[in-house]
């Protein structure tokens, strides 16, 4: 489940669905109805009200809440903007002096999952605008996108390959001619003109990519998806 992406374990990730599918639930209901030993049902009922993803009830025994989704979704991104800019800070106070500086610009990747990582956190940390060149192989950044736009944040994305995220432009690309273009699946995406990520994921999950906060690569790149994703004379 997506909330295991979070620092959830798997039982407490488990837990929450149960109680928001089936509702309010005592860590004995609870146990019944995940299959979970009584002990791990109440450990990660406990840690869920920690979290803040539910709340106890008074009652004896207590009985557990869920947090609605949304309020949870909208709690979880301010906890990882606000750990995002306190990362930022701290790297910037390391890189302050001497040739760091501009080592740390570039991030070089080379797996899957730490690419679609990098591009999500970059698409999450957009204020006002955000450009994308992504696919259903990116699927993991689709809510993340949404989300985005739901911030008001300018949201300009092109899908490769359906199916596609919300309001996104889809120019379908066989998978030949993807291959044999860009050598794997690419994706791109732009923040705010001060952040990037792009790269290509390959048919066996291997990944060739950088994130780079570079002020003189990210301009560039944003000039190119904004070329990219100009509507083509009589294209809508």
């Amino acid at each position: 489940m997506p909330l295991e992406r979070f620092g959830f374990t798997a039982t407490e990730s488990r837990a929450y669905a149960a109680l928001v599918t089936s509702g309010p639930a005592t860590g004995y209901g609870l146990a019944k109805i995940t299959g979970l030993a009584r002990a791990n049902a109440y450990q990660a009922l406990e840690s869920l009200v920690r979290r803040g993803a539910a709340r106890r009830t008074a009652a004896k025994p207590p009985r557990f809440i869920p947090v609605p989704p949304a309020t949870l979704v909208a709690e979880l991104e301010r906890a990882v903007r606000r750990d995002l800019a306190s990362l930022e800070q701290h790297l910037k106070e390391l890189t302050s002096t001497g040739h760091g500086e501009f080592a740390s610009s570039f991030e070089p990747i080379a797996d899957a999952e730490s690419l679609l990582s990098h591009a999500d956190r970059c698409v999450a940390s957009a204020n006002d605008e955000l450009l994308a060149v992504i696919g259903p192989w990116a699927a993991a950044l689709y809510p993340t996108l949404e989300r985005a736009a739901a911030r008001s944040v300018s949201v300009r994305a092109l899908a490769l390959s359906e199916p596609a995220p919300r309001n996104a432009a889809v120019r379908s690309v066989a998978w030949k001619e993807l291959i044999s273009y860009w050598g794997g699946q690419p994706m791109v995406v732009v923040a705010d003109r001060v952040a990037a990520v792009c790269g290509t994921i390959g048919t066996d999950g291997s990944a060739s990519g950088m994130a780079t906060r570079s002020p003189g690569v990210v301009p560039f790149l944003r000039h190119l998806l904004r070329r990219e994703l100009a509507p083509a004379p009589g294209r809508p």
